[in-house]
């Protein structure tokens, strides 16, 4: 981060604009060249069932007595039926209270052993000055324990580099997946890896990318942050920043220097087209 960062700040002033194609005036001895080289970037009982006993009437020899009998001992039949629900629902009851007791120890345990992954949700807004015009600077990053995903975008508003009215736009973006290497109640460090895309006024650009970031606390609620970004391909850049920032409570602010790199390899019209920034930055944001 310290050679990036110096690397930067050393960075004299860029005569060309990254991304936008050459001025008839500057690059009049170049028109062989224009055109010649121009494409767009590449950029988831248990078994058995309990009946009613059945009754077959006693067969009698005297018709009378088929007539004038009961068809069954009413008594007793109610006094086996009454033994055995009363048996069944003991039974019923005893289980219910025997996988209670044992579930329920075991289901607090569980509770206890696994509770739910923390989740951290970053987000916030930085500006700043840089390259005579200016900054800013929005983003986005949930993480767990370890793993997260970090979105980051910057806009530019620059002076034209040929003198004349009006204003530049440079667009940069860049969507990671994070994994804290090392987190602990002092220091955070991620590394950070996915696609950046640029947006300049002739061409746009998409590229693998690969960054770095560090957080870690120096007294109280005072923390150093550094991060670097690196994108190679298609077009080249190096984003560095370094600062301070401030927690109170889920209110941070932060202040620091921001260095940036552009190179459109000269992809755009044959002719390499250098940007190089630096300026400071100011900003503020939430962590939940």
């Amino acid at each position: 981060m310290l050679i990036a960062s110096s690397l930067l700040l050393a960075a004299p002033a860029a005569e060309a604009r990254f991304g936008k194609k050459s001025s008839d005036t500057s690059d009049s001895n170049k028109d062989d060249d224009k055109g010649s080289k121009v494409h767009a970037a590449t950029p988831i009982r248990s078994s058995t069932r309990d009946e009613a006993p059945s009754y077959s009437p006693p067969s009698s020899d005297d018709d009378d007595c088929c007539a004038t009998a009961p068809a069954y001992s009413r008594s007793s039949y109610s006094a086996e039926s009454y033994g055995e629900a009363l048996l069944a629902a003991s039974e019923l009851l005893a289980i219910a209270v025997d996988s209670s007791e044992g579930a329920r120890p075991v289901d607090m345990a569980v509770r206890q052993r696994a509770p739910s992954p923390p989740l951290d949700v970053r987000m916030g807004l930085n500006v700043g000055a840089m390259g005579g015009g200016t900054a800013g600077d929005v983003f986005l990053g949930i993480e767990g324990e370890a793993l997260g995903f970090a979105v980051q975008g910057t806009q530019l508003t620059l002076p034209t580099d040929d003198g004349t009215s009006g204003t530049d736009e440079l667009r940069l973006a860049t969507v990671h997946l994070t994994w804290a290497a090392v987190s602990t109640d002092r220091v955070r460090w991620r590394v950070e890896g996915g696609v950046s895309t640029a947006v300049a006024p002739d061409i746009t650009f998409v590229g693998p990318s690969l960054a770095t970031s560090l957080e870690a606390c120096v007294v109280g609620p005072l923390d150093v942050e550094a991060r670097v970004q690196g994108t190679a391909g298609t077009y080249r850049q190096l984003d560095a920043s370094a600062g301070l920032a401030v927690h109170l409570g889920a209110l941070n602010l932060r202040g620091g220097v921001r260095g940036l790199i552009l190179d459109d390899a000269g992809l755009v019209d044959g002719v390499q087209h250098v940007d190089r920034f630096v300026g400071p930055y100011a900003g503020a944001g939430f962590v939940f």
